[in-house]
């Protein structure tokens, strides 16, 4: 087990099973406090392409935020990615079995069901799936422009048929995000209007974000910070 680094400072991680081998960089959340956990899916997109670290520590340092423990989950390479993220149980298994747990034994201060998980894109909509699938464990999901066009809004139906949840869920999407590749599919500002729709029939609070704009990184990175602050800093453990 790696010994804690000072705040501020990113631990490299490897979690496996039988199946999965994933990296997960470590921003730490104070040894001494109870804390909230907000998994990132697409790790490398977000701490390389999006730079969310500065905007993470300026959360952190204004102190708007309850006290967190950020992890990020590397998606490992393309192919990996579109069959992760899709929707697939397996995966969800290792996330709640394998990464989840691995997590709670790194931050013994961790609290069960108070977690965030997060994604963009393809990972928006594979969080937003963990978030149903498992209310238990997410209670909170950050979904940028998830991609709920796929496989004929199949999230979508599933959800329809879905048990009643109480989670929180951001769904953010770009109002130019309007082209529609071939039929049946929708467009993805279809596709997360749908899924919106669905998700509060369940009984989940959605908070639907357009920007003006389309599918693009810094979009998505404006956004975190009051992203966060609507999912985690009104919801006291």
């Amino acid at each position: 087990m790696a010994k804690p680094k000072r705040p501020g400072k990113l631990e490299i991680h490897t979690v496996s099973d039988s199946k999965y081998s994933r990296l997960v960089h470590l921003l730490r959340g104070p040894a001494d406090q109870r804390q909230r956990l907000c998994l990132f899916l697409d790790g490398e997109l977000y701490l390389q392409k999006m730079k969310v670290l500065p905007v993470l520590l300026a959360l952190l340092g204004r102190n708007v935020l309850p006290p967190v423990t950020f992890a990020f989950l590397d998606h490992l390479n393309m192919t990996a990615r579109q069959q992760d993220y899709t929707c697939n149980d397996q995966f969800g298994r290792f996330i709640v079995e394998r990464v989840v747990p691995w997590l709670q034994r790194e931050i013994p201060g961790l609290q069960p069901g108070h977690h965030l998980i997060g994604g963009l894109s393809l990972s928006g909509l594979a969080s937003a799936w963990l978030a149903l699938q498992y209310p238990r464990h997410f209670r909170y999901c950050l979904s940028q422009s998830g991609s709920f066009w796929w496989n004929d809004e199949r999230f979508t139906k599933m959800a329809s048929q879905h048990k009643p949840v109480a989670s929180r869920f951001w769904l953010s999407v770009g109002d130019q995000e309007t082209e529609i590749d071939e039929p049946p599919e929708v467009s993805q500002i279809e596709g997360v209007k749908n899924a919106q729709a669905v998700l509060e029939t369940l009984g989940a609070i959605v908070h639907y974000h357009e920007y003006h704009g389309g599918h693009d990184l810094k979009y998505w990175r404006e956004e975190l910070d009051r992203a966060l602050h609507w999912l985690l800093a009104g919801n006291e453990i």
